[in-house]
């Protein structure tokens, strides 16, 4: 009687020995069936095929190729084809962008949305093919391809300017147990764990032998741990700050408007509108922070005649505004131009102002200029020049001394924004303007990975969004109030307290440093022990 995994196997039989166009079409399709496991459809089961997919298809490619080079190339075009596959399909949103002023950038459209993909999908590709070096037979090769997996990832996150959108942890991101897990291994140590977890069904492939039934009894541990913690991390009690709340603002101001200036006039007492009429229909009083979202204006707020005065004016004792702005530095060698947030007194003072550290290529500053600029590429935010990145990451200490820690825009996808402990903030502020990128799955994607920042740092988080996702989310990711995208709104909460420091806090990205130290260890042991031939 054939057995009823037989049939899997010969299917799996087949597809590695497919070649050439075929491969590298099916690569495609696994990386883009990949991309459903994250945010906002997090499907995350998907992995159970799209990543064995990908080890069986480099299995063929080992299996057809004899030279080292050969193979490499193999290795390189299969992963090559899967990431890209993937990152299309997870980043198809950044063309929305470019429609914002069709007449100037629509004709860029072609360019990012295939060569952002095709770029991103390099690393993972090029690290992959390294790989082919070390590609043994049975649980060896799948820790291989786990490690260089998730090293491309960390590579991603840190090269230039560094972009970890959609790294694998974030398959975890939708799933308000499984996401407890980032505040002990962080977005990494998450995506190890993701790898490690989903390339299980590649195992039975062949005869189960006690390789196998370690590598499945280890995952049946680690989901158990995943949940048991997960459960018990979610009943921690969380209380809210006495006598202090937040009322974030979301105008909804169509990204096309925003800069148009016969609406210079208008956003301010917009803003002022709005806010006025939110306090009016709150039954609470007492201590506010007021949140607008990132570059609130067209004009420098700072420098804009009567604008300060006017939100003294408007705002109530006990409250102080936060807000994004564009804000200027004169030198001799000229000006600066910053992202900044701003925080003012209900008096119309300024009280402090934090600049943007990380900032968007092609949006707010264009990297190659003498390149690019001279074949019509243009940064998409218009400003009188390229945007001036800050000094540091760094809290601001309101007068409460209650402590703010400014996450401008995508700022909030980087966990390296984690400050000391010893500085550690009440709360982080997730400014932004998604406005750029319509009803598409990229707000919903920045949204999601701001809230594993709170979750990886215990820490509450606020998020203005011009037109949405705003929302108000707990020290354990739950959001507790929320404005819909392209939703004008508002909401008023209390604020929720800080939990104790999480294990991230406190060790960083060293577990998951330890994690690849193991597993690069534990692989060494095993081709000393069970040698095998590559070539």
């Amino acid at each position: 009687m054939v057995s009823a995994i037989d049939k899997p196997r010969a299917l799996i039989s087949s597809i590695r020995g497919v070649s050439g166009w075929r491969r590298a079409l099916l690569a495609f399709a696994g990386g883009a069936l990949a991309a459903f496991a994250f945010p906002p459809f997090g499907a995350f089961p998907l992995l159970w095929l799209s990543l064995p997919l990908l080890i069986v298809l480099l299995d063929g490619a080992k299996a057809q190729t004899a030279q080292r080079k050969a193979r490499f190339l193999s290795f390189f075009c299969v992963s090559w084809a899967f990431f890209f596959g993937f990152f299309l399909v997870g980043l198809f949103w950044i063309a929305e962008a470019f429609l914002v002023d069709a007449k100037s950038y629509a004709w860029m459209i072609p360019i990012a949305l295939f060569s952002l993909p095709g770029g991103l999908a390099l690393i993972p590709a090029l690290m992959i093919g390294a790989a082919s070096l070390f590609w043994g037979e049975g649980l060896r090769r799948i820790l291989v391809f786990v490690v260089v997996l998730v090293l491309s990832n960390w590579v991603r996150g840190h090269i230039l300017s560094g972009f970890p959108w959609n790294v694998w942890g974030y398959a975890f991101a939708e799933n308000l147990m499984l996401m407890q897990s980032f505040s002990a291994l962080g977005i990494y140590g998450v995506g190890f764990l993701v790898a490690f977890l989903f390339s299980m069904p590649v195992v039975f492939i062949a005869k189960i032998g006690k390789e196998s039934v370690a590598y499945i009894a280890t995952c049946a541990v680690i989901w158990a741990g995943l949940v048991v913690y997960g459960v018990e991390r979610l009943q921690l009690p969380q209380q809210t700050v006495a006598g202090l709340r937040v009322l974030v603002i979301q105008p909804n101001v169509p990204q096309a408007d925003k800069w148009k200036p016969e609406n210079r006039e208008r956003l301010l007492p917009l803003y002022l509108q709005q806010t006025k009429e939110a306090l009016s229909e709150r039954a609470n009083t007492g201590e506010t922070l007021i949140f607008w979202p990132e570059s609130a204006f067209p004009f420098l707020l700072d420098e804009e005649e009567g604008a300060l005065e006017a939100i003294g004016t408007a705002l109530p004792e006990h409250t102080t505004l936060i807000t994004g702005g564009i804000r200027r530095e004169i030198s001799a060698n000229g000006n600066r131009f910053f992202n900044s947030t701003f925080v003012v007194s209900h008096e119309g003072a300024l009280i402090d102002i934090y600049d943007k550290v990380r900032l968007v290529p092609f949006g707010e500053y264009l990297p190659m200029r003498w390149l690019l600029q001279s074949i019509g590429v243009e940064r998409l935010v218009p400003a009188p020049a390229d945007f001036t990145a800050g000094a540091q990451h760094e809290k601001i200490d309101l007068n409460n001394s209650f402590k703010i820690q400014p996450l401008i825009c995508y700022e909030a996808i980087f966990p390296q924004t984690i400050l000391p402990e010893s500085e550690r903030p009440n709360l982080l502020v997730n400014l932004t303007n998604d406005g750029w990128f319509g009803e598409t799955a990229g707000p919903y994607q920045h949204f999601a990975q701001a809230r594993v920042r709170a979750v990886e740092q215990g820490v509450p988080l606020v998020r203005a969004a011009n037109t949405g996702i705003s929302g108000l989310v707990d020290s354990n990711g739950r959001i507790l109030a929320e404005v819909v995208l392209n939703k004008k709104g508002s909401f008023d909460g209390e604020l929720p307290k800080i939990l104790r420091p999480t294990l991230y806090v406190r060790v960083s990205d060293s577990i998951f440093w330890g994690i690849i130290l193991l597993v690069v260890s534990l692989l060494l042991v095993m081709e000393k022990l069970l040698p095998t031939r590559r070539d």
